[in-house]
């Protein structure tokens, strides 16, 4: 039966095809699973790679962050033990520039301040605050209005230097708060004055304290941030020594009176921080402590904070001559 066997071989034909499609169909499921198992894999590896990097760079901060602590009570005690004299205690200076020096693997920048070289936030007066807000960049106008802000915030009452309401302004502004109307506690409370940015606030942090005990500047210990800022920004970073030489402020920002029977001229209180680099990682610890009056290893801490480790680098070529941290710079016996 001729017609029986065509239908036949049709049939056949039709099978075959249908199985060949089906096989086809197989092979590219086949392909995606496979390009989507070497695509897993591939997603895998990277993960594990950035996982192990990432747990090598918490193990990095982790040891600069117990060197940096370790290095900052040893550095306090080193102050405590060479008594401040002459602008330096043993080879380190007290105008916050620093000291690079190697522990271990580590690099460690060491810089010691002593208060009067910053400016008082609670005792500064306005012409001080604003000449300070001029020379970080803000137009004479923004200076003298955000001076009056940050003294109406320290101070007692409800009408500002300016005339109006204290607290409405800032209910104006938005803020759920208002000026405190007491001394500022830390520096970072500056963050709560009205008008204050945070990328303002980060460079004042350099320049203002809450622990000197005077209204004024100190020429003796001004630092290098303190010393641009007083001169307006205008000159370029140099050697502190010949900033020091052309500041030439009027007597009301820089006279201190003796205290009679002591005749105390300085604080006995430094800034002290210590910034490490340990691989690719970085910490930065500031600590300020008050010394004791008689010679000892211990010292009243005041603060104790971690500062963005961005604002101070090391030069990694500066670790090559770099002396030891401990003996080599941080004197613990008294010389």
């Amino acid at each position: 039966m001729p017609g029986w066997r065509t239908k036949v071989r049709g049939d056949v034909n039709t099978a075959r095809a249908v199985r060949s499609r089906e096989g086809g169909f197989a092979l590219v499921i086949v392909l995606g699973v496979l390009s989507l198992l070497a695509l897993v894999a591939i997603v895998l590896q990277k993960t594990v790679v950035a996982d192990i990097s990432a747990t090598s760079h918490l193990k990095d901060r982790a040891r600069a962050e117990a060197l940096a602590d370790g290095l900052t009570r040893l550095a306090v005690r080193h102050l405590s033990i060479n008594r401040p004299a002459d602008g330096r205690s043993g080879p380190l200076r007290l105008d916050g520039v620093p000291t690079i020096c190697r522990s271990g693997t580590a690099l460690a920048a060491i810089a010691f301040l002593n208060v009067d070289g910053m400016i008082n936030l609670n005792r500064a007066s306005q012409a001080l605050l604003e000449r300070v807000l001029r020379g970080v960049g803000l137009a004479p106008a923004d200076a003298t209005r955000m001076a009056q802000d940050i003294i109406d915030f320290r101070t007692q009452g409800d009408l500002s230097l300016s005339g109006g309401s204290k607290l409405s302004a800032y209910q104006l502004a938005g803020l759920s708060h208002g000026p405190k109307n007491i001394w500022f506690q830390s520096v970072g409370e500056l963050g709560q004055v009205i008008g204050m940015t945070p990328q303002l606030l980060e460079r004042l942090r350099q320049l203002f304290t809450v622990h000197s005990r005077f209204a004024v500047v100190n020429p003796n210990f001004v630092s290098m941030p303190v010393a641009m800022a007083l001169l307006g920004g205008e000159a370029a970073p140099q050697d502190l020594d010949v900033l020091h030489s052309r500041l030439n402020l009027p007597s009301e920002l820089t006279y201190i009176p003796r205290t009679r029977g002591t005749g105390t001229t300085s604080s006995n209180t430094y800034l002290v921080r210590v910034v490490i680099r340990e691989g690719a990682a970085g910490f930065t610890r500031e600590a300020v402590a008050e010394l004791k009056a008689t010679l000892s290893s211990d010292a009243t801490f005041m603060d104790w904070s971690e500062r963005d480790s961005s604002l101070y680098d090391i030069d990694p070529t500066a670790g090559d001559d770099a002396p030891a941290c401990i003996s080599g710079v941080l004197w613990l016996d008294p010389a």
